[in-house]
């Protein structure tokens, strides 16, 4: 029965925000296909890492093209779905309060903690699964055209074999989503805590700490540690965006991503994301109405 309650959250996370979720992915898979084909039949040059000219019909042109399609639509994707991740995680628990949803939703065999553990999986686990599923069946579907263009076996076989593109990336996804995991549970207990604007209070309290600890530190000579907090998260995630994409012909298991990693840094990191996680709980169970 809990089993049901779980995948039940998760269909109705996907509906009510189907437009961000569902939609849009498949929208910007239609328009990044329908560009690609059009790159492809007006023959506009590609270059390869050797500055050489490629064409269609060139013996691993194919795979190229694919290798290409899959790293842009990736991109796109990525710029894509930041934007839908950072409404949802100020949006998905203001919402339900401010409509007084939540009232009814409380009447339901589901816990206020489940409810978010399900919402923060869906931007933990199901956006990195719908970027990697849209990448990869896009993919495959400009594969299946550059073979209509170039009917051979060979290197359609060599085109599919890029396709394994898209598991790094899902995989390079999954660390990403990691190191933004403070930054999105602060934004949940924005959510939680707002009575009028999350975003307001997401901005402003971190901005507010950061000019205090700023004069603290120059007038009072008394540091807040606020700043040296920021300056050492922003650190490890720059530290391992640059490893990520030091080399993109790596595999993940050839780029050691735990060299260098301050320890005190990712420990505050996650304690951070899960006091925030308790707090948004909390607020769930004790305040819910604006």
């Amino acid at each position: 029965m809990k089993i049901n309650n779980i995948v039940a959250q998760f269909k109705r996370e996907l509906w009510e925000n189907r437009v961000g979720f569902l939609w849009a992915p498949l929208v910007f898979s239609g328009l990044l296909i329908v560009v690609a084909m059009w790159v492809v039949v007006e023959r506009v040059t590609f270059h390869d890492e050797n500055n050489m000219q490629v064409v269609a019909g060139d013996p691993g042109a194919m795979a190229f093209m694919t290798l290409i399609y899959q790293v842009a639509s990736c991109a796109v994707y990525l710029v894509s779905f930041a934007i839908v991740v950072a409404v949802y995680a100020h949006s998905t628990l203001f919402a339900d309060r401010k409509s007084r949803e939540i009232l009814f939703w409380r009447s339901m065999p589901v816990s206020e903690t489940m409810n978010v553990l399900v919402k923060l999986a869906m931007i933990c686990f199901v956006v990195p699964v719908i970027i990697f599923l849209g990448s990869l069946v896009g993919g495959f579907i400009f594969s299946l055209f550059l073979a209509l263009l170039n009917p051979s076996s060979s290197e359609f076989m060599l085109a599919l074999k890029e396709l394994y593109v898209s598991v790094e990336l899902l995989a390079s996804y999954f660390i990403v989503v990691m190191l933004m995991l403070p930054i999105i549970t602060w934004s949940f207990f924005c959510s939680s805590f707002a009575r009028r604007s999350p975003v307001t209070i997401s901005l402003s309290i971190p901005l507010g700490l950061w000019f205090v600890d700023s004069i603290a530190q120059r007038y009072l000579e008394i540091n807040l540690l606020f700043k040296d907090a920021l300056r050492a998260y922003a650190q490890l995630t720059s530290t391992t965006a640059k490893k990520l994409m030091a080399d993109s012909k790596a595999s993940l298991t050839e780029i050691d991503l735990m060299s260098g990693l301050d320890p005190a840094t990712t420990s505050l990191a996650l304690l951070f994301s899960v006091v925030m996680i308790c707090a948004a709980i909390w607020l769930r169970n004790n305040r819910y109405e604006i």
